[in-house]
């Protein structure tokens, strides 16, 4: 079992850098998929940091949790996927599931199950 779930933290965390990477590189794509644009140059630096290191941030900590087998580093990116859920909750309260990215929510709820799952199993110290 902790071989799936570093393997399937490691794909989570995979999907969350590789979104962060197109933030940072094809940041025009990236806003394009998510239904987001910008008209000003500085908008462009507030997606890279902003948006880009938000997935890049919770990426980079589980794949080294992953790697170490550090539970402790799970929880971080849980904290950033449940703060990102609740902004959809509440977009979906006020301006329906269209907005809200009914998919998005579905993957987050995954991602916090998985990270969820994986912190009961692991051990609590890191090998």
């Amino acid at each position: 079992m902790l071989t799936l779930s570093r393997l399937l933290i490691g794909l989570g965390s995979l999907l969350l850098l590789l979104v962060g990477l197109g933030f940072w590189f094809d940041v025009e794509q990236s806003l394009l998929q998510m239904g987001i644009t910008t008209t000003a140059n500085h908008g462009l630096g507030t997606v890279r940091a902003d948006i880009g290191g938000f997935f890049l941030s919770g990426g980079a900590l589980g794949v080294l949790a992953a790697l170490s087998l550090n539970r402790n580093l799970l929880w971080p990116v849980q904290l950033l996927l449940v703060v990102a859920l609740i902004g959809r909750l509440v977009t979906l309260g006020i301006d329906g599931p269209e907005a809200a990215g009914v998919s998005s929510m579905g993957i987050e709820i995954l991602l916090i199950a998985v990270f969820q799952w994986s912190r009961n199993i692991w051990p609590t110290t890191p090998l």
